[in-house]
Formats: structure tokens, C-alpha cells, sequence
């Protein structure tokens, strides 16, 4: 995959793009903003936009002159089916309330984040949900479970142990692998 700069101005969004991503364009150019401009764009040879219409507008806005870009060689029904894919697949995504509301616990300022979540105060959302806080001390008895579990399985084959990264500090921890899968299903 090869990203090439390209001037925005050469630049032409799809005339057909059914993705309506108006509400978003302010909250991007926040997160461009605070975290830089890091998935490029997606256009066809003719430099017509595939994916990134909401990402090139915040750029214009942004007073940016260039975009990263991958050039892709699709036929048009392909281009047409893939911007349809790409812009459904983040409709299909859904959030672990429990994790979510532990990540922005785990946050010393929540103020910068509150647009990113247009619909709801998340002060009210973390005084509702009322959950505990994952703190180091936590994540430790997790990493002393996990030894727990893996010296369980010294000597026996590697087959039914699986590493993960510890979703809180991304130390390598050690599962049986048919635990795990019974928590996935």
C-alpha cells in the first residue's frame, strides 16, 4: 500500500456520495486537531474520493493544501460497492458500555472528549452507570490471576493456552483458550 501526498484542490468528492456525514465534520476537525491527520484518503486513479469525504472536508476547513492518499485502481462497480462497505461497517460497530465507561474513568479530563459524544453529558453517563473504575491495583490482580492460570498449564502443550495483550495495560496475559472462548460466545 503506497500513500502519496496529494493537493487537495485536484481532489474531487464522489457527485453520488449517499453518506450524509455533516454532524461529524466539527468533531473531526477536533480530533485532526488534538491527534494529527492519520487515515488517509482513499481516491481512483481520476482522483475522485472512494472513502474520506468527511475527512477531506475537515481538511479544507483545516486550511490544509495536501492530504495523504492511497490511489486505488477499482473499477467503478467496485468503487461503488466499497465506499457503500466502508461507510456501513462502521454502522455495524457498537460499544462495550462497561469497557467504555472504564476508559473514560481511567481519563484525569473528560472535557475534550465530551465532542465525541454530542447526544449525552458524560458526566451523566458515568453517574449512571455507576460501575467501578479499573485501577492498577486491579489490573495487578488480574496479571496474579493470570499466573495463576498459566502455571496451572506448565507442562502441558502451549495448544490450549492463548496470549493477549491485558486490555488495561497491555502486558501479555495468558488465557485457556476454551475459557475464553466461552466468554466470546
Amino acid at each position: 500500500m503506497k500513500v502519496t501526498e496529494v493537493d487537495l484542490s485536484l481532489i474531487k468528492p464522489y457527485w453520488r456520495n449517499p453518506r450524509d456525514n455533516s454532524k461529524t465534520i466539527d468533531a473531526l476537525k477536533e480530533s485532526i486537531r488534538d491527534y494529527g491527520f492519520n487515515v488517509p484518503l482513499v481516491i481512483d486513479k481520476n482522483n475522485v474520493i472512494i472513502t474520506g469525504h468527511s475527512r477531506y472536508k475537515a481538511l479544507r476547513l483545516l486550511g490544509y493544501t495536501h492530504a495523504p492518499c492511497i490511489i486505488k485502481d477499482l473499477d467503478e462497480e467496485k468503487a461503488k460497492k466499497y465506499r457503500i462497505a466502508d461507510n456501513k461497517l462502521s454502522e455495524m460497530a457498537s460499544w462495550d458500555s462497561d469497557l467504555l465507561e472504564q476508559e473514560l474513568r481511567s481519563m484525569s479530563d473528560l472535557e475534550d472528549m465530551a465532542i465525541y459524544f454530542p447526544s449525552i453529558s458524560l458526566d451523566d453517563f458515568l453517574q449512571e452507570s455507576g460501575g467501578k473504575e479499573i485501577t492498577p491495583v486491579d489490573s495487578v490482580e488480574i496479571h496474579k490471576q493470570d499466573e495463576k492460570l498459566s502455571s496451572q498449564f506448565e507442562g502441558d502443550s502451549e495448544e490450549g493456552i492463548v496470549e493477549i495483550p491485558c486490555p488495561h495495560c497491555g502486558e501479555p496475559i495468558f488465557l485457556d483458550k476454551a475459557e475464553l472462548q466461552d466468554k466470546l460466545l
